[in-house]
C-alpha cells in the first residue's frame, strides 16, 4: 500500500507506466488521462488508445477523525479502437491491457504503487458507427494522511 503525498491521482501515472510496453510494441498508439467519461469519445483521437479515468474512492466506515485513512481508489481504463480497422484485434487489445495491469505493482516516485486489482466495470462497452470502447476497471489501495508532506 502506498502513501499519497502530494498527488492524490498518482495512480493514473502508475497506470500509464504499466501500459508503456503496449506503446513500445505499438499495440497502443496513445494513452490519455481523461477528466471525465464524456471526453473519451468527444475528442478526435488516435487509435488504438487507452483512456484513464479516476472513478472515485471508497473510504472505510470509520475515518478516524482525519487521521491516516486507508482508501481504495477505482480507475477505469477504456480501450478505444476503430471497428473498421481493428475489429479483429479488440480481443488482443483487451488481453494485452489485462496482462499489463491486473495484479501488477510498479515503482514510481520512490514508492511501490499497487497491486491493481480488476473489479467490475461501472459501465458497459459502447459502440459507435466507427469505434468500439471497452472498459476495464481496477482498484488500488492507498493511504492518506493529511499531515504527510512530500518533502
Amino acid at each position: 500500500m502506498f502513501d499519497i503525498k502530494d498527488d492524490y491521482l498518482v495512480a493514473g501515472d502508475a497506470l500509464t507506466e504499466l501500459l508503456a510496453p503496449l506503446l513500445a510494441n505499438k499495440t497502443l498508439k496513445k494513452v490519455y488521462q481523461a477528466n471525465e467519461l464524456s471526453a473519451v469519445d468527444e475528442r478526435s483521437q488516435v487509435t488504438p488508445a487507452a483512456h484513464l479515468l479516476y472513478m472515485g474512492d471508497v473510504l472505510p466506515d470509520t475515518a478516524q477523525g482525519g487521521a491516516t485513512t486507508q482508501i481504495k481508489q477505482t480507475w477505469l481504463v477504456v480501450l478505444a479502437c476503430r471497428l473498421s480497422i481493428h475489429e479483429r484485434s479488440a480481443g488482443e487489445l483487451l488481453t494485452g491491457a489485462l496482462r499489463a495491469i491486473a495484479g501488477k505493482t510498479i515503482a514510481l516516485n520512490g514508492q511501490s504503487i499497487g497491486p491493481f486489482l480488476r473489479t467490475n466495470s461501472p459501465i458497459k462497452p459502447r459502440f459507435s458507427k466507427s469505434h468500439g470502447y471497452y472498459p476495464l476497471a481496477f482498484t488500488v489501495q492507498c493511504r492518506f494522511n493529511p499531515n504527510l508532506k512530500a518533502y
